[in-house]
């Protein structure tokens, strides 16, 4: 391009040249124009040709190997070092994918030699199974928006078989050699065989007793623990629908409801209060210090009851229902003073349970030993 565009200004130069002269000498002036324009074309190839050396070496890209000849996992050294003439921002060399299939990057260093020198140093190792090559590496200058891109020189290596030179072909497979097999991991393997089948077999006997002895012993049933407050709501509860059409109905409901009553002071305080008549369990109330709204409430129901039983006191069911109500007024009262001395027969009845599960327990023991 710079050889046509001085060849466009001497032309330029010399028909501006000729305009200024006569038409007639022409002829003669193409004469001197293309001697002048030799001239001038040889002074610009001359100087193009010194100036292109100068502007190729720029930067300058070198690679030195220690080898020629490499036979399968050889290392060797391989180095580029590049001369430039300026700073880049980055500079990128060659990384194990420019390399190829046959060489294995073994170790890479990086060297500043200078502001215009950098090297990269390379410890190689060789795969190849033939003579192979070298390939060109890229080298990437970045100057901010700039990048330029050099190229290493392919380097060619021979290959060098380890083989000698009369053994290059393979030669062919042995047969395998039969070894004697060994007895010994048999004998073994069966003598822990029998061992585990040992133990396996004492442990199943003892399984086996512990279930048949588990069989055979005795099993206590605790006898529940029978709350007087809770039996004395249950059986004035039931009275509660009972029907009230004849006088039989009548003292039926009313020598329940005094045997509810008689019942909570026999189980509570281990009175004969079933077998005693009112009068008798009154004075049994008032000499064991019983709570006197108790003994009034329990006075009121068992009159009435005895005047239906024996006197032929026909009641209405109103008064039916008064005497229920007091029944359930004897329940309120006796939760606020009884409830102490329940939860003690309750611990009581629980000693006794625990000593009569023992007590079994110890003759089903001294049984097994005489048996034994």
């Amino acid at each position: 391009m710079a050889l046509f565009f001085l060849f466009l200004v001497a032309i330029n130069w010399d028909f501006r040249a000729i305009n200024r002269n006569d038409i007639n000498i022409k002829a003669r002036i193409a004469s001197v124009v293309t001697k002048k324009y030799i001239k001038r074309c040889s002074i610009v190839c001359l100087f193009l040709i010194i100036l292109i050396p100068f502007a190729g070496q720029a930067q300058v890209l070198k690679e030195f190997s220690t080898v020629d000849s490499l036979q399968v996992g050889d290392t060797f050294d391989f180095s580029i070092i590049l001369d430039k003439n300026q700073e880049y921002d980055d500079i990128s060399f060659p990384d194990s994918s420019h390399f190829g299939s046959a060489f294995e990057i073994r170790s890479r260093k990086q060297f500043k030699l200078s502001e215009y020198k950098d090297s990269v140093y390379y410890e190689l190792q060789f795969f190849g199974t033939a003579d192979t090559l070298i390939p060109k590496l890229p080298v990437q200058l970045v100057q901010q928006q700039d990048t330029t891109l050099l190229y290493t020189r392919p380097i060619p290596v021979g290959f060098s078989s380890i083989l000698a030179t009369n053994d290059e072909s393979l030669r062919p497979l042995k047969p395998i050699f039969e070894f004697a097999r060994a007895w010994w991991p048999y004998l073994l393997g069966f003598l822990i065989i029998a061992i585990a089948a040992y133990y396996a077999y004492q442990y199943y006997l003892q399984w086996k007793e512990q279930q048949q002895q588990e069989k055979e012993r005795p099993t206590f049933t605790p006898t529940p623990f029978q709350n007087p407050l809770k039996e004395y709501r249950k059986s004035i509860q039931k009275l509660e629908n009972t029907p009230l059409d004849t006088q039989e109905d009548y003292k039926n409901f009313y020598s329940n409801l005094g045997d509810a009553i008689r019942q909570y002071y026999e189980s509570l305080y281990n009175l004969p209060a079933l077998e005693s008549t009112s009068g008798e369990l009154l004075n049994m109330l008032r000499n064991g210090s019983i709570d006197q709204d108790l003994i009034d409430d329990t006075r009121a129901v068992l009159q009435e009851a005895d005047m239906v039983k024996f006197a032929k006191f026909n009641p209405t069911p109103k008064q039916a229902k008064r005497a229920l109500q007091k029944a359930y007024n004897f329940l309120d009262r006796a939760q606020q003073i009884d409830g102490p001395r329940i939860d003690h027969l309750r611990r009581k009845h629980q000693a006794k349970m625990e000593a009569q599960r023992e007590e079994l327990h110890k003759e089903y023991e001294n049984g097994e030993k005489v048996n034994a």
